[in-house]
């Protein structure tokens, strides 16, 4: 039976995991060391205490001294040798009058660990080693002989920490942080990934999918990338949709409008050019440039077939910038533009030619008499920004004037404000280069258009 590969169980085996060795280590280590440390006496030193005792027997209480130094040295089976010391204690592990009162605190902890005085044992320190107790029989009371021999050894590493709380505490940090690192990785890297396919979406790549190992995760996660492949698939679905029937309707609807402009010519080549043609004339030709705009959106949003490729930005723009310039001439306003020399830039050609045509013609359709474009290379960025001294726009439609179809309040009538079309198409141009257009409002008066492309 398997368990349910969800997020709930992952985050609660790693809490687990984590908190039970954690416990285990604080709770089981000084088990574990002092069953490592307890050991039973080997037949040599249980030599040593019996000889050791025996002479004791046999040696005046004032000569003890003289003994306890002549039985310093031990040797082991390796021929190495060893400083020894002996202590007498009585029967409630206090130090007779006849031994050395200062007892080490290795000797103080081993009589703690007896169990019984009845069953000798050795007992491990860092750089010590204390045996025994041995019975002996010293002027009719009952005394226990103790050894104690400077034989340093390696602990393992584990029982280092028992001695060194802060050691202890950074190996439990270090090991939580791995497990929970771990897991931190296993979540975030489809996230990460969701995150990026995502923005792909938002910024207009209508293919961008969900693939490879965060698709075939079967948690939540797994999941959330199958719902979001779907959510995508609906949205490119509706969007498409919408965009096909806009562009069929544009196109559609050039076929009635050509005839119109062909009966119209025919009439005007019979004689036939009253007031009432006229307007009909001007009013054709104003539905065939909203069609033209109607079609360049509906291409623009469709998808970007055209893929990017290395231009020179100020060359690429020169023929919009010397239309504009002849514009200005013709309406009797100026343009100053400040720009480099070149300007190495990687994007689409007609794109960013008919973002910047579209801002410049409206700041010469709205400026009283000056227009000024600058383009400017920045870390990592191009700033491209367009100013007029018109009228500006109300700061509460600077953010919608992007908007299709969108007028300001005070340009509604055709002739100077438009379809709404041109910004959007502006937009439409400049997020195709991962880019963004803002408008500002100048003091004291006028319009500021900026538009920030980043340097692949």
């Amino acid at each position: 039976m398997k368990l349910p590969n969800h997020l709930f169980f992952k985050l609660l085996l790693a809490f687990w995991i984590t908190s039970s060795l954690v416990l285990g280590l604080v709770i089981g280590l000084p088990h574990m060391q002092k069953q490592s440390d307890r050991e039973p006496l080997d037949p040599r030193l249980a030599q040593v205490l019996n000889r050791t005792a025996e002479r004791m027997t046999m040696t005046p209480p004032n000569e003890w001294k003289h003994l306890s130094h002549r039985l310093r040295h031990y040797q082991d089976e390796r021929g190495r040798e060893f400083r020894m010391n002996f202590y007498l204690v009585d029967k409630d592990g206090r130090p007779t009058h006849r031994a050395d009162r200062r007892m080490p605190r290795e000797v103080r902890h081993f009589l703690l660990e007896l169990d019984s005085y009845d069953e000798p044992m050795r007992f491990r320190f860092p750089n010590e080693v204390v045996f025994g107790p041995k019975p002996v029989q010293l002027n009719g009371e009952t005394h226990y002989l103790i050894g104690k021999i400077r034989a340093p050894h390696q602990r393992p590493w584990l029982f280092y920490l028992m001695a060194h709380p802060l050691a202890f505490l950074l190996v439990a940090v270090a090991f939580s942080g791995l497990v929970f690192g771990l897991l931190a990785w296993h979540l975030g890297k489809p996230l990460r990934h969701l995150k990026d396919t995502a923005g792909a979406l938002a910024k207009g790549d209508l293919d961008a999918r969900v693939e490879g190992d965060t698709l075939g995760r079967r948690d939540e996660l797994g999941q959330l990338a199958s719902s979001f492949n779907r959510m995508a698939d609906s949205v490119s679905t509706m969007v498409k949709g919408q965009q096909r029937l806009l562009s069929g309707i544009s196109h559609e609807l050039r076929t009635p409008l050509t005839r119109l402009q062909l009966a119209l010519a025919l009439a005007r080549k019979k004689g036939e050019d009253t007031a009432e043609l006229q307007r009909i004339g001007r009013e054709a030709d104003q539905l065939d440039a909203m069609i033209r705009e109607l079609l360049a959106l509906s291409r623009l949003n469709m998808q970007i077939t055209e893929r990017k490729h290395r231009l020179d930005l100020v060359q690429a723009l020169g023929d919009v910038i010397e239309d504009a310039r002849f514009e200005a001439e013709q309406m009797e306003k100026q343009l100053t533009v400040n720009m480099p020399d070149q300007l190495p830039f990687r994007g689409i050609e007609n794109l960013l030619q008919r973002a910047v045509e579209n801002l410049l013609r409206n700041a010469l359709r709205y400026a009283r008499g000056h227009v000024s474009l600058e383009i400017a290379r920045l870390p990592g960025e191009v700033l491209i920004r367009i100013s007029d001294d018109g009228p500006g726009v109300p700061e509460t439609e600077l953010e919608t004037i992007f908007k299709p179809f969108y007028r300001v309040a005070e340009a509604r009538d055709r002739d100077s404000g438009g379809w709404g079309l041109g910004l959007a198409i502006t937009q439409g141009a400049v997020e195709a280069h991962q880019g963004r257009v803002q408008a500002n409002n100048r003091a004291p008066h006028g319009l500021t258009m900026t538009i920030t492309l980043p340097l692949a």
